[in-house]
């Protein structure tokens, strides 16, 4: 079981619920349990998905609002995938990064260290497309953290 660890402002935007959200534990995936937030870039909201034990983070522009059972945990495998096979790793071992990934659970944040990282991720995306010049110049795939 993989838990997604959603801010309040995530919360919120997908309709979660406190009765909603388990109490996190200890995963078997490879890459831990995920932290994710909400944030403006421009006029464009983007979810920013963070790896709780590696702090490996990428960012996926919102579409149409997520719904909790189907869209969050999927645009997370979607998202890493992608990133995954970017930064040149094999099927082999993307398979094994995703494996334990297939079911999910909404949990609340639990550590302010790691959502202090979080947010510090969220400016350094801000800054970074707004230094290279905003959304229409920025190359995303170039700046994944850490």
């Amino acid at each position: 079981m993989l838990y997604l660890k959603c801010t309040l402002a995530v919360q919120k935007a997908i309709g979660l619920r406190k009765e909603n959200l388990a109490v996190s534990t200890e995963t078997e995936a490879l890459l831990g349990n995920w932290y994710v937030n909400r944030f403006d870039i421009g006029h464009r909201k983007a979810f920013i998905f963070m790896s709780q034990s590696t702090l490996l983070s990428f960012v996926l522009f919102q579409g149409e609002i997520p719904t909790t059972q189907e869209r969050l945990p999927t645009m997370l495998l979607a998202g890493l995938q992608q990133l995954l096979e970017m930064r040149g790793f094999s099927n082999e071992a993307i398979m094994r990064a995703i494996r334990h990934c297939e079911t999910a659970a909404f949990a609340k944040t639990d550590s302010r260290t790691d959502l202090g990282s979080l947010n510090d991720l969220v400016h350094h995306y801000q800054w970074r497309i707004e230094y290279e010049g905003g959304l229409g110049l920025c190359d995303l795939t170039r700046t994944s953290c850490p």
